[in-house]
């Protein structure tokens, strides 16, 4: 949360407290999952209770994991069409090749621009896929382009746009693992909400935040249309409310 502020702060782009209110409840939303866990079953006394053999007994529970740090996506896009790995290789030119499951392969520009190489190429290939020959034939490094960051980035072209975008040339496409760290990953979040490049699809924070105009609700659409946008909504009046006691 310190590390996440500390960026916020030393971003003179960001103008409106509700900006980085909105921002840090994204962040919260989309970086907590339920985990499982095992603990031991208490007496009304608070002893750990035994069975008739003197076992300890346990019992499982759910649990929210907040963790305000980037994050894998649950399931790292199980099911989805991105869910597959795909071969990237670097070219002498400064693109670079990336081949699908199902042999459709494109070229990506240094500024993150794709383009089919072969005929009818279509982005993502059902998590059933096999591969074909084209596929386990290329030279290139296999790599997964599931959800990553506070914002969760997905789809091996969006990661191509996003590192262009960061004038980063393709190395977020090249090493996807670079969304984890806490500085990229913060500046893919506020580069998209904005700027309303990337993820955002031309939406960006101003749009529902100016002047006396305030919509936590359908800000939810920079992200993921209206998916839990009431709930996200409440926590980022809780954070506005906590910046502006802090800042008084």
């Amino acid at each position: 949360m310190e590390l996440l502020l500390g960026f916020m702060e030393s971003d003179i782009r960001l103008t409106d407290i509700r900006w980085i209110a909105y921002m840090l409840a994204t962040a919260y939303w989309e970086t907590t999952s339920l985990k499982k866990e095992t603990v031991p079953m208490l007496d009304k006394h608070g002893k750990q209770r035994t069975d008739k053999k003197g076992n300890p007994l346990v019992r499982s529970r759910q649990s929210w994991l907040i963790t305000m740090s980037p994050v894998e996506e649950v399931g790292k896009g199980a099911n989805r069409q991105y869910f597959l790995p795909v071969k990237v290789k670097s070219l002498p030119t400064g693109e670079a090749r990336v081949t699908e499951q199902d042999g459709d392969q494109f070229t990506v520009t240094a500024k993150g621009r794709d383009s089919a190489i072969t005929k009818g190429a279509k982005l993502g290939v059902p998590a059933t896929q096999k591969a074909v020959k084209a596929y386990s034939d290329d030279d290139g490094t296999e790599l997964k382009y599931y959800g990553r960051g506070y914002v969760q980035l997905t789809w091996w072209s969006n990661y191509a746009k996003a590192g262009a975008n960061l004038n980063m040339g393709l190395q977020l496409l090249l090493d996807p693992d670079m969304v984890l760290q806490p500085e990229i990953a913060y500046k893919l979040m506020a580069q998209g909400m904005l700027t309303g490049e990337g993820f955002a699809n031309g939406r960006k924070l101003e749009k529902y935040f100016h002047g006396a105009t305030t919509d936590y609700i359908k800000a939810r659409a920079m992200v993921n249309g209206s998916d839990n946008a009431m709930k996200i909504a409440t926590i980022a009046k809780d954070f506005e409310t906590i910046l502006l006691a802090a800042k008084s």
